[in-house]
Protein backbone atom coordinates (compact mmCIF):
# COMPACT_ATOMS: atom_id res chain seq x y z
CA UNK A 1 0.00 0.00 0.00
CA UNK A 2 1.37 3.39 -0.98
CA UNK A 3 2.80 5.65 1.55
CA UNK A 4 0.63 9.57 1.90
CA UNK A 5 3.80 10.67 0.97
CA UNK A 6 3.99 8.60 -2.49
CA UNK A 7 0.16 9.31 -2.87
CA UNK A 8 0.95 13.08 -2.90
CA UNK A 9 4.22 12.43 -4.82
CA UNK A 10 1.97 10.85 -7.59
CA UNK A 11 -0.19 13.56 -7.53
CA UNK A 12 1.82 15.98 -7.82
CA UNK A 13 3.26 14.26 -11.00
CA UNK A 14 -0.59 14.64 -12.46
CA UNK A 15 -1.15 17.68 -11.50
CA UNK A 16 1.96 19.54 -11.63
CA UNK A 17 2.90 22.91 -9.26
CA UNK A 18 1.40 25.96 -9.45
CA UNK A 19 3.71 27.84 -8.37
CA UNK A 20 6.18 26.88 -10.75
CA UNK A 21 3.27 27.27 -13.47
CA UNK A 22 2.92 30.95 -12.10
CA UNK A 23 6.65 31.62 -12.24
CA UNK A 24 6.66 30.55 -16.07
CA UNK A 25 3.73 32.50 -16.59
CA UNK A 26 5.26 35.63 -15.39
CA UNK A 27 8.60 34.84 -17.50
CA UNK A 28 6.63 34.08 -20.53
CA UNK A 29 5.52 37.98 -19.70
CA UNK A 30 8.54 39.40 -21.27
CA UNK A 31 7.84 37.65 -24.59
CA UNK A 32 7.18 40.55 -26.88
CA UNK A 33 7.28 42.97 -24.57
CA UNK A 34 8.53 46.55 -24.53
CA UNK A 35 11.81 47.00 -24.30
CA UNK A 36 12.76 47.28 -20.28
CA UNK A 37 8.48 47.14 -19.30
CA UNK A 38 6.97 47.89 -16.01
CA UNK A 39 5.64 46.05 -13.51
CA UNK A 40 2.03 47.33 -14.45
CA UNK A 41 2.71 46.28 -17.97
CA UNK A 42 4.20 42.49 -17.74
CA UNK A 43 0.79 41.87 -14.73
CA UNK A 44 -1.73 43.49 -17.72
CA UNK A 45 0.11 40.99 -19.91
CA UNK A 46 -0.56 37.60 -18.08
CA UNK A 47 -3.83 39.24 -16.19
CA UNK A 48 -2.34 39.17 -12.97
CA UNK A 49 -2.62 41.25 -9.96
CA UNK A 50 0.37 43.58 -9.91
CA UNK A 51 1.28 42.61 -6.26
CA UNK A 52 1.00 39.44 -7.04
CA UNK A 53 3.51 39.42 -9.85
CA UNK A 54 5.85 41.58 -7.92
CA UNK A 55 5.96 38.90 -5.60
CA UNK A 56 7.01 36.23 -8.33
CA UNK A 57 9.32 39.09 -9.72
CA UNK A 58 11.11 39.61 -6.36
CA UNK A 59 12.08 36.03 -6.28
CA UNK A 60 13.11 35.60 -9.93
CA UNK A 61 15.34 38.73 -9.29
CA UNK A 62 16.82 36.93 -6.50
CA UNK A 63 17.71 34.08 -8.72
CA UNK A 64 19.17 36.29 -11.24
CA UNK A 65 16.31 35.20 -13.43
CA UNK A 66 15.17 38.53 -13.96
CA UNK A 67 16.62 42.50 -13.54
CA UNK A 68 15.13 45.49 -11.92
CA UNK A 69 16.79 49.08 -13.22
CA UNK A 70 17.23 50.36 -9.48
CA UNK A 71 16.01 54.18 -11.13
CA UNK A 72 12.72 53.34 -12.90
CA UNK A 73 11.91 50.22 -11.43
CA UNK A 74 11.61 48.53 -14.91
CA UNK A 75 12.40 45.06 -15.62
CA UNK A 76 14.69 43.02 -17.93
CA UNK A 77 15.11 39.53 -18.23
CA UNK A 78 18.27 38.75 -16.35
CA UNK A 79 21.92 36.33 -17.12
CA UNK A 80 19.98 32.99 -15.86
CA UNK A 81 17.58 33.44 -18.53
CA UNK A 82 20.36 34.08 -21.09
CA UNK A 83 21.78 31.43 -20.50
CA UNK A 84 18.22 29.26 -20.27
CA UNK A 85 17.57 30.83 -23.51
CA UNK A 86 20.93 29.80 -25.26
CA UNK A 87 20.52 26.20 -24.33
CA UNK A 88 17.30 26.25 -25.44
CA UNK A 89 18.60 28.09 -28.89
CA UNK A 90 21.90 25.52 -28.94
CA UNK A 91 19.40 22.67 -29.95
CA UNK A 92 18.30 24.75 -32.90
CA UNK A 93 19.79 22.95 -36.42
CA UNK A 94 21.32 25.74 -38.08
CA UNK A 95 23.42 26.28 -34.69
CA UNK A 96 24.35 22.80 -35.09
CA UNK A 97 25.36 22.99 -38.39
CA UNK A 98 27.26 26.28 -38.46
CA UNK A 99 28.93 25.82 -35.35
CA UNK A 100 32.02 23.16 -36.57
CA UNK A 101 32.05 25.72 -39.86
CA UNK A 102 32.54 28.76 -37.77
CA UNK A 103 36.48 29.13 -37.55
CA UNK A 104 37.56 27.81 -40.75
CA UNK A 105 34.84 30.80 -41.77
CA UNK A 106 37.18 33.44 -39.66
CA UNK A 107 40.29 31.76 -40.95
CA UNK A 108 39.15 32.12 -44.86
CA UNK A 109 37.14 35.78 -44.51
CA UNK A 110 40.32 37.10 -42.46
CA UNK A 111 37.55 38.86 -39.82
CA UNK A 112 35.89 38.38 -37.09
CA UNK A 113 32.48 36.61 -38.06
CA UNK A 114 29.31 35.62 -36.14
CA UNK A 115 26.22 33.82 -36.58
CA UNK A 116 22.53 35.49 -35.70
CA UNK A 117 19.17 33.84 -35.22
CA UNK A 118 16.04 36.13 -34.70
CA UNK A 119 14.77 35.44 -31.12
CA UNK A 120 12.73 38.37 -30.39
CA UNK A 121 15.39 40.31 -32.45
CA UNK A 122 18.45 39.39 -34.16
CA UNK A 123 20.72 37.35 -31.69
CA UNK A 124 23.74 36.39 -31.80
CA UNK A 125 24.35 32.77 -31.26
CA UNK A 126 28.05 32.05 -32.44
CA UNK A 127 31.47 34.45 -32.97
CA UNK A 128 34.65 33.59 -33.59
CA UNK A 129 36.65 36.45 -33.11
CA UNK A 130 40.08 37.27 -36.01
CA UNK A 131 42.99 38.21 -34.73
CA UNK A 132 42.99 41.42 -32.54
CA UNK A 133 39.84 42.76 -33.32
CA UNK A 134 37.40 41.79 -30.23
CA UNK A 135 33.91 43.46 -30.48
CA UNK A 136 33.23 44.43 -27.44
CA UNK A 137 29.12 44.74 -28.04
CA UNK A 138 29.18 41.54 -30.36
CA UNK A 139 28.64 38.93 -27.34
CA UNK A 140 26.82 35.80 -27.46
CA UNK A 141 23.06 36.08 -26.44
CA UNK A 142 22.88 39.97 -27.44
CA UNK A 143 19.91 41.41 -29.78
CA UNK A 144 20.88 43.86 -32.45
CA UNK A 145 19.28 46.75 -33.83
CA UNK A 146 17.55 46.42 -37.61
CA UNK A 147 19.08 49.38 -38.81
CA UNK A 148 22.01 50.06 -37.21
CA UNK A 149 23.82 46.34 -37.91
CA UNK A 150 24.12 44.45 -41.27
CA UNK A 151 22.65 41.34 -39.38
CA UNK A 152 19.52 43.51 -38.44
CA UNK A 153 19.03 44.61 -42.30
CA UNK A 154 19.20 41.37 -43.20
CA UNK A 155 16.44 40.40 -41.22
CA UNK A 156 14.87 43.06 -41.60
CA UNK A 157 14.71 42.23 -45.39
CA UNK A 158 13.89 38.72 -46.14
CA UNK A 159 11.86 37.77 -42.31
CA UNK A 160 8.43 38.08 -42.81
CA UNK A 161 7.12 41.64 -41.84
CA UNK A 162 4.77 40.06 -39.05
CA UNK A 163 7.63 38.84 -37.16
CA UNK A 164 9.96 42.25 -37.69
CA UNK A 165 7.05 44.69 -37.65
CA UNK A 166 6.80 45.69 -33.76
CA UNK A 167 10.81 45.99 -33.64
CA UNK A 168 10.96 48.08 -36.84
CA UNK A 169 7.98 50.76 -35.73
CA UNK A 170 10.48 51.30 -33.04
CA UNK A 171 13.42 52.20 -34.46
CA UNK A 172 11.56 53.90 -37.10
CA UNK A 173 9.94 56.11 -34.14
CA UNK A 174 13.34 57.06 -33.04
CA UNK A 175 15.40 58.10 -36.48
CA UNK A 176 12.00 60.27 -37.19
CA UNK A 177 12.59 62.73 -35.21
CA UNK A 178 16.23 62.93 -35.88
CA UNK A 179 17.07 61.72 -39.58
CA UNK A 180 20.65 60.06 -39.81
CA UNK A 181 22.27 59.48 -43.20
CA UNK A 182 21.76 55.72 -44.58
CA UNK A 183 18.37 55.25 -41.89
CA UNK A 184 15.32 55.23 -43.15
CA UNK A 185 12.54 57.66 -41.17
CA UNK A 186 9.34 55.94 -42.41
CA UNK A 187 8.22 52.32 -43.57
CA UNK A 188 8.63 53.07 -47.04
CA UNK A 189 12.01 54.02 -46.84
CA UNK A 190 12.71 51.15 -44.73
CA UNK A 191 11.52 48.60 -47.74
CA UNK A 192 13.15 50.48 -50.26
CA UNK A 193 16.15 49.54 -48.12
CA UNK A 194 15.32 45.88 -47.74
CA UNK A 195 14.58 45.20 -51.18
CA UNK A 196 17.51 46.87 -52.41
CA UNK A 197 19.42 44.18 -50.27
CA UNK A 198 17.54 41.67 -51.26
CA UNK A 199 18.75 42.39 -54.64
CA UNK A 200 22.56 42.37 -53.80
CA UNK A 201 21.96 39.69 -51.61
CA UNK A 202 23.88 41.12 -48.71
CA UNK A 203 23.52 44.05 -45.89
CA UNK A 204 26.36 45.88 -45.28
CA UNK A 205 27.26 48.57 -42.37
CA UNK A 206 29.84 51.18 -43.96
CA UNK A 207 31.04 54.41 -43.44
CA UNK A 208 27.45 56.41 -43.43
CA UNK A 209 26.15 54.53 -40.44
CA UNK A 210 29.31 53.11 -38.74
CA UNK A 211 32.92 55.00 -39.07
CA UNK A 212 35.24 52.72 -37.42
CA UNK A 213 33.44 49.27 -37.74
CA UNK A 214 32.27 47.83 -41.11
CA UNK A 215 30.09 44.50 -41.26
CA UNK A 216 28.35 42.10 -44.20
CA UNK A 217 25.78 39.95 -43.50
CA UNK A 218 24.46 37.45 -45.85
CA UNK A 219 20.71 35.03 -45.16
CA UNK A 220 20.78 31.98 -44.71
CA UNK A 221 17.99 29.73 -45.69
CA UNK A 222 16.25 26.52 -44.77
CA UNK A 223 15.23 23.35 -47.02
CA UNK A 224 12.27 25.75 -46.59
CA UNK A 225 13.21 28.44 -48.23
CA UNK A 226 12.60 30.28 -44.97
CA UNK A 227 15.44 32.91 -43.16
CA UNK A 228 16.87 31.23 -40.25
CA UNK A 229 19.50 32.75 -39.57
CA UNK A 230 22.27 35.67 -41.01
CA UNK A 231 26.31 35.28 -40.97
CA UNK A 232 28.11 38.34 -40.87
CA UNK A 233 32.09 39.51 -41.44
CA UNK A 234 32.58 42.49 -39.33
CA UNK A 235 36.43 44.56 -39.18
CA UNK A 236 38.01 47.75 -38.73
CA UNK A 237 37.18 49.99 -41.14
CA UNK A 238 40.45 50.84 -42.48
CA UNK A 239 41.40 46.73 -43.02
CA UNK A 240 38.19 46.19 -44.28
CA UNK A 241 36.80 45.53 -48.01
CA UNK A 242 32.92 46.29 -47.39
CA UNK A 243 32.48 46.45 -51.36
CA UNK A 244 29.70 44.44 -52.70
CA UNK A 245 31.54 42.29 -55.14
CA UNK A 246 35.33 42.20 -53.24
CA UNK A 247 36.54 39.28 -52.38
CA UNK A 248 35.18 39.63 -48.59
CA UNK A 249 31.53 39.49 -49.95
CA UNK A 250 31.98 37.00 -52.41
CA UNK A 251 33.56 34.11 -49.78
CA UNK A 252 30.72 35.31 -47.49
CA UNK A 253 28.13 34.51 -49.57
CA UNK A 254 30.08 30.97 -50.37
CA UNK A 255 30.18 30.63 -46.64
CA UNK A 256 26.46 31.43 -45.82
CA UNK A 257 25.33 29.08 -49.35
CA UNK A 258 27.69 26.08 -47.45
CA UNK A 259 25.23 26.52 -44.29
CA UNK A 260 22.21 26.95 -46.04
CA UNK A 261 22.99 24.06 -48.50
CA UNK A 262 24.16 21.66 -45.40
CA UNK A 263 20.16 22.58 -44.16
CA UNK A 264 18.45 21.32 -47.30
CA UNK A 265 18.35 24.79 -48.87
CA UNK A 266 18.64 24.60 -52.63
CA UNK A 267 18.48 27.96 -55.09
CA UNK A 268 16.42 28.29 -57.71
CA UNK A 269 17.66 29.05 -61.05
Amino acid sequence: MPSARNGNEDTDAKHGVQAAETVLQVLTSFIDAEPMPTLKNLSERIGMHPAKAHRYLVSLCRMGYVEQDPETSRYRLGPLSLRLGLAAISTVDVIRVAKPMMHEFCEALGHTTILAIWNNGPTIVLKETAGRFVMLTAVEGAVLPLFRTAIGRTFGAWMPRKRTENLLARELAQYDPHPKPGFPTNFDEAELLFSEIRKRGLARITDDQSKSIHALSAPIFDGSSELVAALCVVGPAGEFDSSWSGTTAKGLQRAAGLVSKALGYSAKA
